[in-house]
């Protein structure tokens, strides 16, 4: 069972958490911006185990997702939270990001027969195509309450419809504060109340995080070309 958090000078008391809760490994998200900074914490972070150091942005504008492709190689998972639809596109079309969360709002009216949750079959399809997954936040469900909470799971379970059977779906907590973490059988039925069946559900807690992290690990690879093409000495 795998993780995602984002800490705020908070790893070990996160990390502690985790380990309480049954998790092997978390995922820590930071808002790089060079390569170099990406080093440097994982140099802080060597002696904690089981950790592993990825980047997420927020994107407000479409250069913020270009520039993702320097910071590519060095993070373990590349993460993107954009809330509209045309920076969505435009994450779904870059190579270089490996998970899109966190793109459901409140605001905005939905359709009859279709609900504004920043994410279509386009969308999904160009995901696919670059081999993308789609995030569902604990921490986003949590921060509304009430009939704005009830819009952005009913916006959610649309685009889990839209996805499911295209792309891997993770789950995850995206926690800033330990308190905000959650047992993986919570989240994983968390992703079944949203439109998951079991085995996709127990997926998005493990098998589709550790995927991203062991391709991200070929990636690194000095003998690696593409996907399914490597140099042999």
């Amino acid at each position: 069972m795998i993780d995602i958090c984002i800490p705020a000078g908070n790893e070990t008391e996160l990390l502690e958490k985790a380990g309480k809760l049954g998790y092997s490994s978390v995922v820590f998200l930071y808002p790089f911006k060079t390569a170099s900074e990406i080093q440097k914490k994982k140099n802080e972070l060597k002696n904690l185990k089981n950790v592993f150091v990825g980047t997420y942005i927020r994107a407000k504008i479409a250069s913020d997702i270009r520039k993702l492709e320097k910071l590519h190689r060095d993070s373990d998972l590349i993460a993107v939270s954009c809330q509209n639809e045309d920076l969505a596109r435009l994450a779904s079309e870059c190579r270089f990001v490996d998970l899109v969360f966190e793109i459901t709002l409140q605001t905005g009216k939905d359709g009859l027969k279709y609900r504004y949750s920043n994410l279509n079959a386009v969308i999904a399809n160009m995901m696919k195509e670059h081999k993308q997954s789609y995030g569902l936040s604990f921490s986003h469900l949590l921060a509304f309450e009430g009939k704005q909470r009830a819009k952005v799971l009913g916006r959610e379970m649309q685009n889990v419809y839209l996805a499911r059977r295209k792309i891997p779906i993770i789950t995850a907590s995206f926690a800033s504060k330990p308190e905000q973490m959650r047992l993986p059988e919570n989240l994983s039925a968390v992703g079944r109340v949203l439109g998951l069946n079991y085995p996709q559900s127990k997926a998005s807690v493990s098998f589709a995080i550790e995927s991203i992290l062991k391709r991200k690990e070929q990636i690194r690879d000095r003998n690696y070309v593409r996907a399914g093409v490597r140099i042999i000495d």
